[in-house]
C-alpha cells in the first residue's frame, strides 16, 4: 500500500479550513436603543431631531447602508449623517435666497395688469 496516495474513502480537507477568522476590534454592534443614540448625538453637541431621523431611518432599514452592507460602525454613519445635514441645511438656504430674488424681478418682463380682452 503507498502512503502518499490517499485512502480513496478519505475526505482530503485544507488545513486553513479549522483556523477561525478574528473579528475587527474597531467595529461597533448597532446601538442597543434610541437612549445610546441620543446620548452620542447630545455628547457630540448635535440636535436631538437628528438623533431621532438617524435611529428610525437606520432602524427602518435594519442597520444596513442600502438595504445591503451592513453598518460596521454607527458613530462613523451618524458623522456622516450630520455633514450631510449641514450641508443640506445650507443648499436649503442658497435655494431660498435665490427663489427670493428671482421672485422679486421680473425675468419675463411682462406687464402686472393683463387685458384678456385683447386677442394673442
Amino acid at each position: 500500500m503507498d502512503l502518499a496516495v490517499p485512502n480513496q474513502g478519505q475526505a482530503v480537507v485544507p488545513l486553513y479550513k479549522h483556523i477561525k477568522q478574528i473579528e475587527n476590534s474597531y467595529k461597533l454592534p448597532k446601538p442597543k436603543n434610541e437612549f445610546e443614540v441620543l446620548s452620542f448625538f447630545k455628547k457630540e453637541k448635535w440636535p436631538e431631531i437628528e438623533a431621532q431621523k438617524f435611529f428610525n431611518h437606520y432602524q427602518s432599514t435594519g442597520w444596513k447602508i442600502g438595504g445591503k452592507i451592513k453598518i460596521e460602525d454607527w458613530h462613523a454613519s451618524a458623522r456622516n449623517w450630520m455633514l450631510k445635514a449641514k450641508e443640506i441645511a445650507a443648499q436649503i438656504k442658497t435655494n431660498s435666497n435665490s427663489y427670493q430674488q428671482s421672485q422679486n424681478k421680473d425675468n419675463l418682463h411682462t406687464t402686472r395688469n393683463k387685458d384678456y380682452h385683447q386677442p394673442l
